[in-house]
This record gives C-alpha cells, sequence and structure tokens, in this order.
C-alpha cells in the first residue's frame, strides 16, 4: 500500500504539471525548442562562410539557452490572447494576493482581520449591479443606484462575504451582458440585479439572486411599500440574501446588516443625491455634494454618513480643485463630527484618516485608517487611502502592501494597480512595476469598453501606455481626456503626468501650470510622483512647487 506520503509527493507533482499545462508553459517549451533547434542548425551551417570567430557558434547556443529560461518565466506570468498581453490568472484568484506579495510578511492588518469562514472553506462571492431606474424619470436615477449601493455597504461588512465593489459592478450599469457574462468579469458566484420604481412617497423595489454557474434564481421579491420603508427593505434584502447563501451569522453581524445611520427619509434621499455627486471627480459636483449632504444634515442632525461625506467632499476638493486651508479645516470638522456621532462605523473613520491626511497628519491618519480596516476588513476606501497616505509620506513599501489589499478587495479596479506599479517605480523595482502594468492593461482596456468617456480612466490609460511602449495610443487617450475637462485641475495635473513620461516637458510644465493656476496645490503629492521625476532639476517646475508654498 502506497504511503500518505507517497501520494502527497505524487499529488504534488501531478498539480504542478496541471499548472503548467494551465499557463501554456508545455507549449512553450516545444515551440521554443523547434525554433531554438533551426536557429542553432542555421547557425552552425552559414557563419563559417561568413570567416566570423570561432566562438560566434557558441555564443548563439548561449544565448539560445538563456533565452529558454526567460521564455519559460514568461510564459508563466503571462499569456497572449484576443485582449493582447495579458498576466496569467492565479488557479484560485479569489483566495490569494497577487504573486508579489507570496514572500512578504502579512500585514499587520491582515494579521488582525482574519476572514471567518463559519467552517466553509471559500468565502461565498456576490456582486451587486446597479438597480434599474423603472420611475419613468432619469431625475430618480441617484435612488435607484442609492439602493443597490447601500445593499452592497450592508453585505460588505460580512466577512464570510467577497462583493465586488461598486466601482467594478457599476461598469454594466445601462448594459447588456448575461449573469454568467457579468459573474466571469467579476469573478463572483452570485449577481443581485433589481429594480425601483419610485411614485410620492410609495416605493416598489424588486430583488432577485442569481446563481451564476446555473443561471438560476436562489432568491427573488418584490417590496410595494411607503418610502419610509425603504431602510427596511434594505435589511430584508440583505438577510435573505445571507439565507440564501447559506451564510451563518454572529448576533454581532446581524445588526451589523441592519440599516441605521438615519430613520429619516428625506435625509436619506438627500443623503443619496449627495453621493450621486461623487463619483465624476470635478469641482462643481464635489460642491453640489457637499450642498445635498448639508440638507440632510438639516433633517436630520445625527446623520453620522452625512458628515463623513461632507468630509471626503472638502478632502477631495482640496486634493484634486482647490488647495485652501478652509477646505482642509471643513473636511477635519466633519470628519470629527461624524466619529462622535458613530463611533463603530469604518467610514467615518477612513474619511477621518483622510482629512488628518491632508492636513499634514500622517501618523494619525494611519491610526484612523487602520481603525476603518479593523472595523470592515473588505473596506476598499480605507486600504486605497492609507495606500495614497503613505506615497505621499514616501513610505513605499507601505504603500505597496495597501495597494495590493485594495486589489484583493476589488480585483476590477483599474487604479489600485497603476499606483502600486508608481510605488514599485519609487523603490527602483522595474520589473515588478513593468508585470503591474502590463496585468492592468486589461483592466484598463475592458473598463474604458464599459465606460469610454471615463475621463479619470482616460489619463490613467495613457500614462501606463506610454510607460509600456504604446505611445501613439497614449497620446489619444490623454488628448480625449484633456478634451473632456480642460479645466479641471486633476485632469491638467495628470495629463501633464503623462507628457513627462512621455518625453515633453515644455508640454508638461504648460499644464502643470495651468493645473496650478485652476487650484492645484497637492505638494507632497507633487515632490513624490515618480511620473515627474524628469522635471525635478527644472526651474520652472521648483518655480511651481515655490507658488504652492506661497499660497499656503
Amino acid at each position: 500500500m502506497q504511503s500518505t506520503k507517497g501520494q502527497n509527493r505524487e499529488k504534488t507533482i501531478s498539480d504542478f504539471f496541471a499548472e503548467l499545462r494551465r499557463r501554456r508553459v508545455i507549449r512553450v517549451i516545444v515551440l521554443y525548442a523547434i525554433a531554438g533547434w533551426i536557429v542553432i542548425e542555421v547557425t552552425s551551417t552559414v557563419l563559417p562562410g561568413l570567416n566570423l570567430p570561432d566562438w560566434t557558434t557558441t555564443l548563439v547556443i548561449l544565448l539560445v539557452a538563456l533565452g529558454f529560461v526567460i521564455a519559460i518565466m514568461l510564459a508563466w506570468a503571462f499569456d497572449i490572447g484576443p485582449g493582447g498581453i495579458q498576466r496569467t490568472p492565479a488557479a484560485s484568484p479569489a483566495e490569494t494576493l497577487p504573486e508579489t506579495t507570496k514572500a512578504d510578511e502579512p500585514t499587520k492588518v491582515a494579521q488582525e482581520t482574519p476572514i471567518n469562514t463559519n467552517g466553509h472553506g471559500k468565502r461565498k462571492s456576490i456582486a451587486v449591479l446597479p438597480f434599474v431606474n423603472m420611475s419613468g424619470d432619469t431625475e430618480n436615477e441617484y435612488f435607484s443606484d442609492g439602493i443597490s449601493e447601500e445593499i452592497l455597504n450592508l453585505l460588505v461588512k460580512l466577512p464570510q462575504l467577497k462583493v465586488a465593489s461598486r466601482t467594478s459592478a457599476f461598469i454594466f450599469k445601462g448594459k447588456e451582458a448575461s449573469i454568467p457574462t457579468v459573474a466571469g468579469e467579476l469573478g463572483v458566484d452570485t449577481v443581485l440585479e433589481g429594480s425601483v420604481r419610485r411614485a410620492g412617497d410609495r416605493v416598489r423595489i424588486t430583488a432577485q439572486l442569481i446563481e451564476a454557474e446555473s443561471d438560476s434564481h436562489l432568491w427573488s421579491e418584490t417590496y410595494d411599500r411607503e418610502m419610509n420603508d425603504v431602510f427596511a427593505i434594505q435589511d430584508e434584502i440583505a438577510q435573505n440574501i445571507v439565507d440564501a447563501l447559506e451564510v451563518t451569522l454572529s448576533p454581532k453581524e446581524r445588526r451589523a446588516i441592519q440599516y441605521v445611520a438615519t430613520s429619516n427619509a428625506q435625509a436619506f434621499d438627500f443623503y443619496l443625491r449627495g453621493r450621486s455627486f461623487m463619483y465624476t471627480m470635478t469641482r462643481r459636483d464635489y460642491e453640489h455634494a457637499i450642498r445635498m449632504f448639508e440638507q440632510a444634515i438639516s433633517v436630520d442632525a445625527k446623520f453620522a454618513q452625512a458628515y463623513a461625506g461632507i468630509a471626503d467632499a472638502y478632502s477631495h476638493l482640496y486634493r484634486y480643485a482647490d488647495a485652501s486651508n478652509e477646505n482642509v479645516r471643513r473636511s477635519v470638522e466633519a470628519s470629527e463630527k461624524a466619529i462622535a456621532l458613530d463611533p463603530d462605523a469604518a467610514e467615518p473613520h477612513a474619511s477621518r484618516g483622510l482629512s488628518l491626511f491632508i492636513s499634514g497628519q500622517f501618523e494619525a491618519a494611519k491610526s484612523e485608517f487602520e481603525v476603518a480596516i479593523k472595523l470592515n476588513p473588505n473596506l476598499f476606501d480605507a486600504y486605497y487611502y492609507y495606500g495614497l497616505a503613505c506615497s505621499s509620506n514616501s513610505e513605499f513599501e507601505a504603500a505597496e502592501k495597501m495597494y495590493l489589499k485594495a486589489m484583493e478587495v476589488n480585483p476590477a479596479d483599474y487604479q489600485s494597480p497603476l499606483f502600486l506599479a508608481q510605488a514599485y517605480t519609487s523603490l527602483g523595482r522595474k520589473h515588478d512595476e513593468m508585470r503591474v502594468r502590463l496585468g492592468a492593461l486589461e483592466t484598463i482596456q475592458r473598463h474604458l469598453e464599459m465606460n469610454p468617456h471615463d475621463t479619470r480612466a482616460l489619463y490613467f490609460g495613457a500614462q501606463n501606455l506610454v510607460l509600456v511602449g504604446e505611445n501613439e495610443k497614449g497620446v489619444e487617450l490623454a488628448e480625449r481626456a484633456l478634451g473632456q475637462d480642460q479645466d479641471e485641475p486633476v485632469v491638467l495635473y495628470n495629463v501633464a503626468c503623462f507628457y513627462a513620461l512621455q518625453g515633453d516637458p515644455d508640454r508638461s510644465i504648460e499644464l502643470l501650470t495651468k493645473a496650478v493656476d485652476e487650484g492645484w496645490g497637492d505638494r507632497e503629492w507633487l515632490e513624490t510622483d515618480s511620473d515627474l521625476d524628469t522635471l525635478r532639476n527644472d526651474d520652472r517646475f521648483k518655480a511651481l512647487l515655490a507658488r504652492i508654498d506661497q499660497s499656503r
């Protein structure tokens, strides 16, 4: 009878060869061996007639052998398909970090917040698609989007569930795609979709949970109630999803998926309106968001999430449009109020961390981000903003860990990989940088196919393309972004970064100057942004930094 040790050894070998086949490494070995043999044969036949030194043939053989090793390494990491060069996904991507973390020690955050699966092994996964607005009025679009986002926010509090982020799921807003296709793109097993019809004080919400593999319903329900019951509807939907997925909750987790931020339907409505303005990243919309959040607070003065929204809006205004001390002050005050009202919610702590970050209180900001992560290990914003704060403070190794965690929580996000690549640039890890950039190409391309007018995706895509040698495509995306929002400081800044990377310092300085004229003033990011390294010794760049110093 074969020993257990022998069986394990055979299984390990079998699994290894299966992985070689999956990654198409064996195919590359065979093709390279044939091509290498042809090159060596041709060399040994032709070179003697050219009167070259005797060692030339030996050199060719050595180069072919060296290329063989490199070809195997590249075949393991990348594949070439219809979408171009793509990073080969790991065998179980839902449960593993990107491959650079294999040798890394677990982060402090990961150690403090282990994933509880209640003995069921792999976490259940779900995407919440934006609910369809059936009200016949585009004015109500914010409400249907907000309802689906609120359900997502309830589910993301459960460590037993892997929940696709809003950014990922909302790519499919208004698009025709089958549930198996959506699930495959987002890497989930189940999908929640639904519709909202609002008429006066009445609301009808229909929701259905679908298993991707069988494309069959696990649960569905229609709720026809008054607007004041909208909170109970969200709670019931979340609980029904948990029951359908057979997830066991502790009493604390059961309380976590009950909406308690406000009991006032009017305040909630203003809050959803405000949040709908937060995703475009323009000065005008941030100002609209603040007004809506303030309206929510005027109706419910204890609405902590509305204060957190105000704090975030002022933080973003400072970073991307108007770097004034007044915006910092208002952000800090609003975040303090949010935590005082709801210290046990993760979002206020993440907002507080962001406001402390822009006010230069880096260590205090780190503490708030860590509290937010401990309260909700699935909160993407906490990892993402923590990474940005670390990058601004030149702590690139810490930033790397945060970006990797953000990518684990939201694999479909295109921003975190690019900031991770930037961190690798600053660390001098060129191989890791290019590996991440190549892997991000497909994510950005897919996002732009679904959202061709997303300005942020356009300029981030341009920066990534120029760094992987696709200069002409990069110029096209950069100019499209500039054409859509040519007066927005954040757009001017990022297109300036593109031209600095492209090797056009004059165009870059021109756009950076206009960005500062329009309100850009994040000096810490300017000083650490590796995209602008070619401008460091340019007197015009130094003058811009001095201008920002004088304006503070």
